[in-house]
């Protein structure tokens, strides 16, 4: 039998050469997915087909049930198994229910988890030998873009905003616009409105809904943008970080692109956002506290284990003389910056108008600025989109 491809989720670095002693493998060969939601995208998305999931004690079971339930639907041949270092007697039958293959019970011995895994990989295997089909490989997929910055006054809801209409416009598809603030997010006040409907409305949906069900939960703000929030309530609880993966790979299904306008700190449901993401946009200005923060944000990054490839930086206001560059933040922090957006009092003045600027002044530099950022994240994300828009824009250009 050829070597199992197996994935440790949760815990810390240590749980994976845990997981490999138990099933007398390298550990190196053991992949380590830190998060319940990164391994919803792995299992998702497809790039990675497991044979064995293995969940670490630190995972709740709420959490392992919805994982167990997505990989029953995505990736049938995959076992999913959960470890705990308490007895579950009677969280077990639940748990079953939900799709997990077995539960360990580590109180009884580590033998009981070789055993299990063991088990695992055989069902797994014998599975594999009869279903051959992977319909969803090919079934496509829409991509999360989120906005993230730690440090206020830098932009964030300005771009999130601005860019979901240049993504709607430049590629000719429609894009879902979720605002992750649940208490007193701004996302609705640039379009000069109210969220319709709560997010919590959303997560009643299946993950299977069609596209048509899904807008009808969000409030229409321009021409292919449609928004998804909550109105502003200080009171209001927040989301659970599972709650914010489904109703993430929901949107991912409805529309070709989804931007999130994250909060401004590493709030559970925000995590869960950076990791069905396909592009995460790190907003800073040109000032040294900013850079500090953007410096920070890098290394936690790194630390979450987010991939490097999926960052995109973007510098608000760039062009500002403040004795501070675009190349130095290059050079002092060792990063590419992947956009620039100049600043102009055009802003201020397309807010208080509550009118996008996109929409307001599209022939300022700064709409041209987040149109560049928008053609290249169509370019990276969606080439087959990205073809039809080039098309689209020459056209336009011709006329």
């Amino acid at each position: 039998m050829t070597q199992p491809r197996v994935a440790a989720v949760g815990g810390s670095p240590t749980f994976p050469p845990e997981v490999a002693r138990a099933l007398g493998e390298d550990p190196e060969q053991i992949a380590w997915l830190p998060s319940v939601a990164s391994a919803e995208r792995a299992i998702a998305d497809l790039h990675e087909l497991y044979d064995v999931v293995v969940l670490a004690p630190t995972v709740k079971d709420d959490d392992a049930a919805g994982l167990a339930e997505l990989a029953a639907k995505e990736a049938p041949t995959t076992a999913v198994v959960l470890v705990r270092d308490v007895p579950v007697d009677g969280a077990f039958p639940r748990l079953v229910r939900s799709g997990i293959r077995d539960v360990v019970d580590l109180t009884k011995g580590r033998s009981e988890l070789r055993d299990v895994l063991r088990r695992a990989v055989d069902w797994t295997s014998g599975v594999r030998g009869v279903v051959q089909t992977d319909e969803k490989a090919s079934a496509p997929r829409g991509a999360i873009v989120s906005v993230f910055s730690t440090k206020g006054g830098t932009g964030k809801t300005f771009f999130a905003c601005n860019l979901a209409a240049a993504l709607a416009e430049r590629s000719g598809s429609q894009v879902g616009l979720i605002d992750l603030d649940h208490d007193l997010g701004d996302v609705f006040a640039y379009f000069g409105t109210e969220p319709s409907r709560t997010l919590r409305e959303l997560l009643r949906l299946e993950e299977d809904a069609d596209a048509e069900t899904v807008g009808e939960l969000g409030t229409r703000l321009a021409e292919g943008v449609t928004g998804f929030g909550s109105p502003p309530d200080p009171r209001a609880e927040p989301l659970p970080a599972s709650a914010i993966s489904k109703m993430l790979r929901t949107l991912k299904e409805a529309f070709t692109y989804t931007v999130v306008d994250a909060t401004s700190d590493y709030a559970d449901h925000v995590l869960s956002s950076f990791d069905l993401s396909d592009a995460i946009c790190l907003i800073s200005g040109l000032d040294a506290i900013g850079v500090r923060h953007l410096s920070i944000a890098l290394r936690t990054m790194e630390n979450l284990g987010v991939p490097s490839e999926r960052l995109r930086i973007v510098v608000n206001r760039a062009d500002s003389k403040v004795d501070l560059t675009t190349a130095d933040i290059e050079r002092l922090i060792g990063v590419r910056i992947d956009g620039k957006i100049p600043s102009s009092a055009m802003v201020a003045r397309s807010i208080n108008h509550g009118r996008l600027l996109w929409f307001e002044e599209r022939r300022s530099d700064v709409a041209k600025g987040i149109e560049a950022f928008a053609d290249r994240l169509i370019e990276q994300l969606t080439p087959e989109v990205a073809v039809q828009a080039s098309g689209r824009r020459r056209r336009r250009r011709k006329g």
